[in-house]
């Protein structure tokens, strides 16, 4: 969820983002605001989402799934960083390891204390289905 701003001149109008409402731990690197219905954790969606280590080794890419957000099925680091986002957006943001596999990290494939990048767009939403 983004807070704006709006200034006005008479050749132009800018808009300056004024302060991102995430949970701690989630840092945007990018967005594109869908038109469609907003996610709340209650939200039934069909994302189709990547993972990438900080360093950029991937962890899988292009998975498409359908779930509930603020169902714990998913690691926080991907359910908080969903919350806010619109039907047909895409958002690239940072989740910090107490968001995901924290100091224990997955033998073999995530390191302990990893900050994992998210690539995520929201294809579908149950809300606008009904």
């Amino acid at each position: 969820m983004l807070a704006l701003n709006m200034c006005r001149s008479p050749d132009r109008v800018i808009i300056y983002v004024m302060s991102t409402c995430m949970k701690p731990g989630i840092k945007i690197l990018s967005e594109t605001i869908g038109s469609g219905a907003e996610v709340f954790t209650t939200s039934c969606i069909t994302a189709t989402h990547s993972c990438y280590l900080n360093e950029g080794d991937v962890l899988y890419e292009n998975r498409t799934e359908t779930f509930v957000v603020g169902d714990r099925e998913k690691i926080a680091g991907l359910r908080y960083g969903l919350e806010g986002m619109r039907v047909g957006g895409q958002r690239k943001y940072q989740a910090s390891p107490h968001l995901c596999y924290g100091e224990e990290g997955v033998p073999g494939t995530i390191p302990p204390n990893a900050l994992l990048i998210f690539d995520v767009t929201v294809d579908a939403s149950a809300e606008e289905a009904t």
